[in-house]
């Protein structure tokens, strides 16, 4: 099932007092078993990577290890972004995969008894764990790639705006004042492997110019790459700088040039803005990671960001860090 854990915290809101206490009951011998299952397996040491690891009690209600090579203790959490969590992981997953699916924090938040504020720090924990390594590990894009780009509305969804602010304050999901393209729109250059991985990034406003192209694609394209654009001239950088080849995707009479695949790309991402009323522009490339991941993609995904949440791999972050740092400012 999709949705397991709502539809079971759907079905146990139904039951008869007697009934919620007899699947309680059963609930507690899974999670004991499970909770059993789960100390036969010794993680090694987050510090130093050591496999002399042994227990050593418990703390905050879960299981502390310390490491006799480093002396450093440590919870099966540390360092992941589950850490200081009190939600456990059937919850994380969860929100992982309504958060794939595009459903409302409102939504998500009802259905787990949870407040809107801590399912919105979750969210962001996860789609921040996301960029994070994006920017440590770009994604690679080889053989045959389509490239162009996509116009997003300005949004400063939860923003009080000043007074003397440039335009009037305008709804969710409202127009733009002006006509055409115009410094009210950010521009998002997208490029996708025909049989592969997708890539999205935000890094101007209107109109990309080369060295908004050469910041997207410069570091994920090689000698390997083939780059199909719409004929605009700024593509051309990264072919005169030896870095990909690029073709024009405008000649006629051959099915092989078009880009068809980046095209229905632009249309989820748009798609996704829509539903939510517009992302806040701060928060725009956190989403335009999540999509790149999501697009055409299969349900392994929700298991792919839990595992990368839980890897060990210094994924720990503020509440304060993630609303704060690597912000599209622009």
């Amino acid at each position: 099932m999709e949705n397991t854990l709502t539809e079971a915290i759907e079905i146990l809101k139904r039951l008869p007092d007697n009934g919620v206490e007899k699947a309680l009951g059963i609930l507690q011998e899974i999670k004991a078993e499970c909770d059993k299952d789960k100390d036969t397996t010794i993680p090694p040491c987050p510090h130093c990577s050591s496999g002399n690891v042994v227990r050593n009690g418990h703390k905050h209600n879960k299981q502390a290890y310390i490491c006799h090579d480093c002396d450093k203790s440590f919870v099966e959490t540390t360092k992941t972004g589950l850490f200081n969590s009190q939600s456990g992981e059937a919850v994380w997953k969860q929100i992982i995969r309504d958060t794939v699916n595009g459903v409302p924090i409102d939504e998500t938040a009802e259905n787990l008894d949870l407040h809107h504020e801590t399912v919105f720090n979750m969210r962001h924990k996860i789609l921040f764990c996301l960029e994070q390594e994006e920017i440590e590990h770009p994604t690679q894009l080889e053989g045959v790639c389509e490239a162009d780009e996509t116009y997003i509305l300005e949004s400063f969804k939860g923003t009080k705006l000043p007074s003397d602010f440039w335009r009037e304050p305008r709804k969710h999901g409202a127009v733009a004042t002006k006509r055409g393209l115009s410094n009210e729109y950010i521009c998002v250059c997208a490029g996708v492997e025909r049989d592969g991985d997708a890539v999205a990034s935000a890094v101007n406003r209107a109109v990309a110019g080369k060295e908004d192209i050469e910041q997207v694609f410069g570091e994920r394209v090689s000698g390997k790459t083939i780059i199909l654009s719409d004929g605009a001239k700024g593509y051309n950088t990264l072919e005169q700088s030896g870095k990909c080849g690029v073709l024009n995707a405008t000649i006629d009479g051959d099915s092989f040039y078009n880009i068809n695949t980046v095209n229905s790309f632009h249309s989820f991402i748009k798609e996704r803005n829509r539903e939510a009323r517009g992302f806040a522009t701060k928060y725009l490339n956190r989403y335009n990671v999540l999509f790149s991941k999501v697009f055409r993609a299969t349900k392994a995904v929700v298991d792919d960001i839990f595992n990368l949440l839980c890897d060990m791999n210094d994924r720990n972050h503020t509440i304060s860090e993630t609303l704060s740092q690597h912000l599209l400012d622009i």
